[in-house]
C-alpha cells in the first residue's frame, strides 16, 4: 500500500516486485501499468491491516477488489488470520519472517 512498505520489502531476501498504490484502493490505470510493464502471473494485494476485531468488512473489501479485476490476472490478498500484525500495520512492518508467513497463507480470489 505505502511507499514505506515497498522500501521495507526491498530489504528482504526475495526479489522486490512491490508497487505502492498510496491508499487502500487500486484502479484500472494501476492494473494496466502492472500488466503492461510487469506481466505478472499473480497480483497480491498487501494493504495495511485495517480490521479491528473480526467483522469481515475488511476481508470482504479485499475480496471485492480482487474480484473486480480478476479477469485481467490472478489475484490474491494478505489477510492476517493469526493476528501477527496490529491495526494499521503493513504486512512488512513485522519483518521478513512474518511477511513470508502472511504471504504463504494469502487468500486466493476465485
Amino acid at each position: 500500500e505505502s511507499e514505506k512498505a515497498v522500501l521495507q520489502a526491498d530489504s528482504f531476501l526475495r526479489p522486490n516486485c512491490c508497487v505502492a498504490v498510496c491508499g487502500s484502493q487500486i484502479n484500472q490505470f494501476q492494473i494496466n501499468l502492472l500488466l503492461r510493464h510487469c506481466q505478472p502471473q499473480e497480483i497480491v494485494i498487501c494493504f495495511d491491516n485495517e480490521e479491528a476485531g473480526r467483522d469481515f468488512t475488511y476481508f470482504n473489501k479485499l475480496m471485492a477488489l480482487g474480484q473486480k479485476y480478476q479477469r485481467y490476472c490472478n489475484f490474491s490478498f494478505i489477510y492476517d488470520r493469526k493476528n501477527l500484525t496490529q491495526l494499521k500495520d503493513a504486512p512488512t512492518d513485522r519483518g521478513e519472517a512474518i511477511f513470508e508467513e502472511l504471504l504463504s497463507t494469502r487468500v486466493k480470489v476465485r
